[in-house]
């Protein structure tokens, strides 16, 4: 049923399915359900095999401490649709950064833009000055 009904959805279905991962209230702008709208059906299971994949062979944290750079992880202390407790897997890499940000989601960039902005400029600068 998946291919029939994609391309159906309406502006209000992607909302729902995007905030659906959000743990506050989010306000999404008109131009990221568009972007969301623009992705077919055949993409988006593309992309979701792969990813898990790609997981399954290396997990992220074990890729990223090969790379031996430094790391920032953010991760939403509510985020219901990936184990927030699994950011201390990223411990085991050299030079992370691991921040929980309470009562966020899977979307830290939506849900706590001004936090995250901090935290990435936080660590650009600094990690620039560890290279």
């Amino acid at each position: 049923m998946g291919p029939l009904l994609w391309p159906r959805r309406s502006d209000a279905m992607i909302r729902k399915g995007i905030i659906a991962t959000a743990a506050c209230l989010v306000d999404l702008s008109d131009d990221v359900v568009a972007d969301v709208r623009g992705i077919t059906y055949r993409v988006m299971r593309t992309v979701l095999r792969q990813n898990t994949a790609y997981i399954t062979e290396r997990s992220v944290p074990e890729r990223l401490a090969a790379l031996q750079v430094p790391v920032q992880v953010i991760f939403g202390a509510a985020d219901p649709r990936w184990e927030p407790s699994s950011a201390h897997q990223y411990d085991a890499v050299p030079n992370a950064r691991v921040e929980l940000l309470p009562g966020v989601g899977h979307l830290p960039m939506v849900e706590a833009p001004e936090t995250t902005g901090k935290l990435l400029l936080r660590f650009t600068t600094t990690a620039a000055d560890n290279l």
